[in-house]
């Protein structure tokens, strides 16, 4: 059975229930967690040697310049600082569940192996209608704001890709 993940205005997928762990819709967040005031990223998805961390959100601020309105830097602070939160709290959940402190309810037998000491973990944060020009910097203010997390985790990599760039690595269709 495929599943797809409707979020921001795309559609995730297809991938099998094997792939992917609907992280935001699970039981363990939503019942427990979510009312707490802890944040989640959408989904996991696991391709090949690889797990990825997906969020998505439907638009981002500009880039803010010395220029920019003290509202404005706010908005924009306020943005990746919940980004960088739905990482850290989705990381530190996921491996709670492995670790049994939380139920494994919907989380695939290939999501919760023993051993996935050799998978690259990689951040996503896809945003349907930024311009290419805004995604770089803005990766590279994930990177520094989750610098501890990469390190600690061995996170290859936190990507931000726009609705063309993510259409065009499959994960959404």
């Amino acid at each position: 059975m495929t599943v797809v993940i409707t979020e921001s205005g795309m559609q995730f997928g297809k991938y099998t229930e094997e792939q992917i762990f609907p992280l935001e819709k699970s039981i363990q967040y939503t019942e427990k967690l979510m009312p707490n005031g802890i944040k989640s990223c959408e989904f996991i998805l696991r391709r090949e040697r690889k797990l990825y961390f997906v969020e998505a959100k439907s638009t981002c601020p500009r880039q803010i310049t010395a220029e920019t309105s003290g509202e404005k830097k706010e908005k924009y602070k306020a943005y990746i600082q919940e980004i960088v939160l739905k990482m850290r709290h989705s990381l530190t959940l996921y491996s709670n569940i492995l670790l049994r402190r939380y139920v494994a309810d919907g989380v695939s037998e290939t999501l919760k192996q023993a051993d996935m000491s050799d998978l690259q973990i990689i951040l996503v944060l896809v945003v349907k209608k930024a311009e290419k020009e805004w995604l770089v910097p803005f990766q590279d203010v994930f990177k520094r704001e989750l610098k501890d997390e990469m390190r600690i985790w061995k996170i290859s990599d936190f990507i931000v890709i726009n609705e063309a760039t993510a259409r065009a690595r499959h994960f959404i269709i």
